[in-house]
Protein backbone atom coordinates (compact mmCIF):
# COMPACT_ATOMS: atom_id res chain seq x y z
CA UNK A 1 0.00 0.00 0.00
CA UNK A 2 2.12 2.88 -1.21
CA UNK A 3 -0.42 5.21 -2.79
CA UNK A 4 -2.42 6.82 0.00
CA UNK A 5 -5.27 7.66 -2.39
CA UNK A 6 -5.85 3.94 -2.87
CA UNK A 7 -6.34 3.42 0.87
CA UNK A 8 -10.00 2.96 1.71
CA UNK A 9 -11.05 4.09 5.18
CA UNK A 10 -14.37 3.50 6.91
CA UNK A 11 -15.05 5.91 9.78
CA UNK A 12 -17.72 4.84 12.25
CA UNK A 13 -18.94 7.31 14.88
CA UNK A 14 -22.37 8.31 16.15
CA UNK A 15 -21.43 11.96 16.66
CA UNK A 16 -22.32 13.66 13.36
CA UNK A 17 -19.97 16.62 13.87
CA UNK A 18 -17.03 14.35 14.61
CA UNK A 19 -17.87 12.02 11.74
CA UNK A 20 -17.98 14.98 9.34
CA UNK A 21 -14.72 16.40 10.73
CA UNK A 22 -12.87 13.10 10.34
CA UNK A 23 -14.25 12.66 6.83
CA UNK A 24 -13.18 16.20 5.88
CA UNK A 25 -9.69 15.66 7.35
CA UNK A 26 -9.17 12.35 5.60
CA UNK A 27 -10.97 12.69 2.27
CA UNK A 28 -8.16 14.74 0.73
CA UNK A 29 -5.77 11.77 1.03
CA UNK A 30 -7.94 8.66 1.20
CA UNK A 31 -11.12 7.12 -0.09
CA UNK A 32 -13.41 7.69 2.89
CA UNK A 33 -16.79 6.23 3.73
CA UNK A 34 -18.70 6.99 6.91
CA UNK A 35 -21.30 5.33 9.08
CA UNK A 36 -23.15 6.61 12.15
CA UNK A 37 -24.42 3.23 13.35
CA UNK A 38 -23.13 -0.30 13.57
CA UNK A 39 -25.69 -1.45 11.02
CA UNK A 40 -24.55 1.22 8.56
CA UNK A 41 -20.92 0.32 9.23
CA UNK A 42 -21.50 -3.30 8.32
CA UNK A 43 -23.38 -2.23 5.19
CA UNK A 44 -20.47 0.05 4.17
CA UNK A 45 -17.79 -2.55 4.91
CA UNK A 46 -16.38 -4.15 1.79
CA UNK A 47 -13.45 -6.34 0.75
CA UNK A 48 -11.75 -3.12 -0.41
CA UNK A 49 -11.85 -1.59 3.08
CA UNK A 50 -8.29 -1.21 4.37
CA UNK A 51 -8.76 0.58 7.70
CA UNK A 52 -11.80 0.96 9.95
CA UNK A 53 -11.80 3.72 12.57
CA UNK A 54 -14.44 2.44 14.97
CA UNK A 55 -15.98 4.29 17.88
CA UNK A 56 -16.13 2.08 20.95
CA UNK A 57 -19.47 3.43 22.14
CA UNK A 58 -22.29 3.37 19.62
CA UNK A 59 -25.97 3.67 20.58
CA UNK A 60 -27.45 0.42 19.24
CA UNK A 61 -24.41 -1.86 19.21
CA UNK A 62 -21.08 -1.35 20.89
CA UNK A 63 -17.97 -0.92 18.82
CA UNK A 64 -16.80 -4.22 20.28
CA UNK A 65 -19.89 -5.98 18.87
CA UNK A 66 -19.29 -4.39 15.46
CA UNK A 67 -15.63 -5.44 15.68
CA UNK A 68 -16.71 -9.01 16.28
CA UNK A 69 -19.04 -8.90 13.26
CA UNK A 70 -16.28 -7.42 11.07
CA UNK A 71 -13.97 -10.26 12.08
CA UNK A 72 -16.73 -12.85 11.57
CA UNK A 73 -17.25 -11.56 8.01
CA UNK A 74 -13.58 -12.25 7.29
CA UNK A 75 -12.88 -8.83 5.78
CA UNK A 76 -9.10 -8.40 5.74
CA UNK A 77 -8.88 -4.91 7.20
CA UNK A 78 -7.17 -3.19 10.08
CA UNK A 79 -9.55 -2.06 12.82
CA UNK A 80 -8.61 0.78 15.14
CA UNK A 81 -10.88 1.65 18.04
CA UNK A 82 -11.22 5.42 18.30
CA UNK A 83 -12.81 6.31 21.58
CA UNK A 84 -12.93 8.69 24.52
CA UNK A 85 -12.82 5.59 26.74
CA UNK A 86 -9.41 5.31 28.40
CA UNK A 87 -7.92 1.99 27.29
CA UNK A 88 -7.08 -0.48 30.00
CA UNK A 89 -6.28 -4.16 30.12
CA UNK A 90 -9.88 -4.77 28.99
CA UNK A 91 -8.70 -4.18 25.39
CA UNK A 92 -6.27 -7.12 25.51
CA UNK A 93 -8.78 -9.78 24.34
CA UNK A 94 -10.21 -7.55 21.58
CA UNK A 95 -9.19 -8.32 17.98
CA UNK A 96 -8.12 -4.74 17.32
CA UNK A 97 -5.09 -3.50 15.43
CA UNK A 98 -4.82 -0.18 17.22
CA UNK A 99 -6.44 2.21 19.67
CA UNK A 100 -6.79 5.98 19.48
CA UNK A 101 -8.02 7.94 22.45
CA UNK A 102 -10.17 10.95 21.57
CA UNK A 103 -9.66 13.75 20.92
CA UNK A 104 -7.62 12.81 17.87
CA UNK A 105 -6.01 15.40 15.62
CA UNK A 106 -5.42 15.26 11.87
CA UNK A 107 -1.76 14.21 12.05
CA UNK A 108 -2.50 11.38 14.49
CA UNK A 109 -5.34 10.14 12.27
CA UNK A 110 -3.16 10.23 9.17
CA UNK A 111 -0.19 8.58 10.87
CA UNK A 112 -2.44 5.83 12.18
CA UNK A 113 -4.02 5.13 8.80
CA UNK A 114 -0.65 5.11 7.04
CA UNK A 115 0.80 2.79 9.67
CA UNK A 116 -2.14 0.41 9.55
CA UNK A 117 -2.09 0.31 5.75
CA UNK A 118 1.63 -0.55 5.86
CA UNK A 119 1.11 -3.22 8.49
CA UNK A 120 -1.66 -4.78 6.40
CA UNK A 121 0.96 -5.71 3.79
CA UNK A 122 3.01 -7.79 6.24
CA UNK A 123 2.67 -11.46 7.17
CA UNK A 124 -0.01 -12.52 9.65
CA UNK A 125 2.63 -13.04 12.35
CA UNK A 126 3.97 -9.51 11.95
CA UNK A 127 0.44 -8.12 11.90
CA UNK A 128 -0.38 -9.99 15.12
CA UNK A 129 2.81 -8.72 16.73
CA UNK A 130 2.03 -5.12 15.70
CA UNK A 131 -1.51 -5.42 17.11
CA UNK A 132 -0.18 -6.71 20.43
CA UNK A 133 2.37 -3.88 20.60
CA UNK A 134 -0.33 -1.34 19.75
CA UNK A 135 -2.45 -2.58 22.66
CA UNK A 136 0.53 -2.40 25.02
CA UNK A 137 1.35 1.13 23.88
CA UNK A 138 -2.28 2.29 24.21
CA UNK A 139 -2.55 0.93 27.74
CA UNK A 140 0.78 2.35 28.84
CA UNK A 141 0.29 5.74 27.16
CA UNK A 142 -3.09 6.10 28.87
CA UNK A 143 -1.41 5.51 32.22
CA UNK A 144 -3.78 2.66 32.97
CA UNK A 145 -2.78 0.56 35.96
CA UNK A 146 -0.95 -2.57 34.86
CA UNK A 147 0.76 -3.83 38.00
CA UNK A 148 -0.49 -7.31 38.77
CA UNK A 149 -3.15 -7.26 36.06
CA UNK A 150 -3.44 -10.77 34.65
CA UNK A 151 -4.64 -9.67 31.19
CA UNK A 152 -1.77 -7.21 30.87
CA UNK A 153 0.76 -9.83 31.97
CA UNK A 154 -0.70 -12.21 29.38
CA UNK A 155 -0.29 -9.49 26.75
CA UNK A 156 3.39 -9.04 27.64
CA UNK A 157 3.96 -12.79 27.47
CA UNK A 158 2.29 -12.95 24.04
CA UNK A 159 4.49 -10.09 22.80
CA UNK A 160 7.61 -11.86 24.01
CA UNK A 161 6.50 -15.11 22.36
CA UNK A 162 5.78 -13.32 19.05
CA UNK A 163 9.15 -11.56 19.15
CA UNK A 164 10.85 -14.95 19.25
CA UNK A 165 8.72 -16.32 16.40
CA UNK A 166 9.07 -13.52 13.84
CA UNK A 167 11.93 -12.13 11.79
CA UNK A 168 13.45 -9.32 13.84
CA UNK A 169 14.29 -7.29 10.72
CA UNK A 170 10.62 -7.25 9.74
CA UNK A 171 9.66 -6.15 13.26
CA UNK A 172 12.09 -3.24 13.09
CA UNK A 173 10.54 -2.15 9.79
CA UNK A 174 7.10 -1.81 11.41
CA UNK A 175 6.90 1.48 13.32
CA UNK A 176 4.98 0.75 16.49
Amino acid sequence: MTDSESIEVLVVDDEDALLEAYAAMLSMDYQVRTAATGEDALAELSPETDVVLLDRRLPEQSGEEILSEIRDQGVDCQVVLCSAVVPGADIVPLEIDGYLQKPVGPSELTETIERQARIQTYSDEIREYAALEAKRAAIENAGSPTSGDEQYETLLAEIEQKEQAVDVTEIEAVPV
